[in-house]
């Protein structure tokens, strides 16, 4: 039993010191940077609150649309494979359909959504884009964004939300990002009468390309199974170098996977690195939307993945060797 033990031991030791493990970096979310609207609400990032922002006659037609946005401090690795994970919650919408002052709630769901994004735009973690459907994204340079979306936009033309309960993954590159879904004509303008955060439409005949590399409830990818706007949910991403798969709820599955090669598709930082935060927007609709936790850490490499296999080796040629004594 002695030699059983000790062999165990030394197999483990050894594949220990062949391999350097990773470690989960807890952020704190105080010590993100924070722009626009988000605050800190206690231990919880607020991004966007329930004060109503869409009243014509406090802002009228033509006022910004309120935005937040919070940023890691420093940049991260992510051109090599990572994993992450945040919590969020979007609670308190509006409930109206115009005529109560300015909410229009889409069958009780407010606006906008909350994003993720991964970007090394000049701007660094002061970035910050336009809100309503923009989701607090839409003009930030050299940037991926995840998009949880919890309004469909009506203007169809311009945003093709699939839905008013879904996930995307939206970029342009190392141009402006945009949260809308098809082709745009690549041209950043104010605000229109007509919904459109661009000028232009989808349908538009200079249209570059879709911003989109895959959402939720379109195609073959399945809907949501639950309801994001409604509750605590969890985010789990996991990037492998060459693919995003989003998870969840704690999904066996993911829910959405894209291929993307962040590398060469963003202009990082020494090659490599990038702010890591969250966006979002409101306007007409409007919601509590909080981010409750934020987790980030390097993939095991693939020595680490040797340790486990290696201790049931070793314990098999153990269980061997003590019956061949016998």
């Amino acid at each position: 039993m002695r030699i059983h033990i000790a062999f165990i031991l030394a197999v483990t030791l050894v594949c220990l010191a062949l391999t350097t493990p990773a470690f989960a970096d807890v952020i704190n979310l105080s010590d993100l940077q924070t722009e626009g609207t988000a605050v800190m609400f206690g231990p919880t990032l607020r991004l966007t609150d329930t004060t109503d922002p869409g009243l014509l006659s406090v802002l009228g037609d033509k006022s910004p649309s309120p935005a937040g946005a919070a940023w890691t401090k420093t940049e991260y690795n992510v051109a090599d494979p990572f994993s992450l994970n945040f919590q969020f919650q979007m609670s308190n919408p509006c409930i109206g359909d115009g005529s109560n002052g300015g909410c229009i709630s889409d069958n009780l769901h407010g606006g906008d959504g909350i994003a993720f994004l991964i970007q090394n735009s000049s701007a660094g973690d002061t970035a910050i884009g336009e809100g309503s459907g923009g989701m607090g994204f839409l003009g930030i340079t050299d940037s991926v964004a995840v998009m949880l979306d919890t309004y469909q936009n009506d203007a169809v033309n311009y945003y093709g939300d699939p839905s008013n309960n879904y996930i995307s993954v939206n970029t342009r590159g190392t141009d402006f990002n945009v949260p809308h879904h098809f082709c745009t004509n690549g041209i950043l303008a104010t605000p229109q009468s007509n919904g459109s955060d661009l000028t232009g439409s989808s349908l538009s005949p200079d249209c570059t390309g879709s911003p989109t590399l895959g959402m939720t409830g379109y195609g073959t990818v399945p809907t949501l199974p639950v309801d994001i706007d409604s509750g605590v949910h969890d985010i789990g991403i996991t990037y492998t170098g060459s693919m995003l798969d989003i998870y969840l709820d704690y999904s066996l599955l993911p829910v959405l996977s894209v291929s993307i090669d962040l590398a060469t598709t963003l202009d990082l930082q020494g090659g490599q690195d990038a702010f890591l935060g969250f966006t979002a927007g409101t306007r007409y609709a409007y919601q509590d939307q909080d981010i409750l936790s934020f987790t980030i850490a390097p993939e095991p490499a693939w020595g680490q993945l040797w340790v486990p296999l290696a201790m049931i080796l070793a314990a098999a040629v153990a269980r061997k060797w003590r019956r061949s004594r016998v």
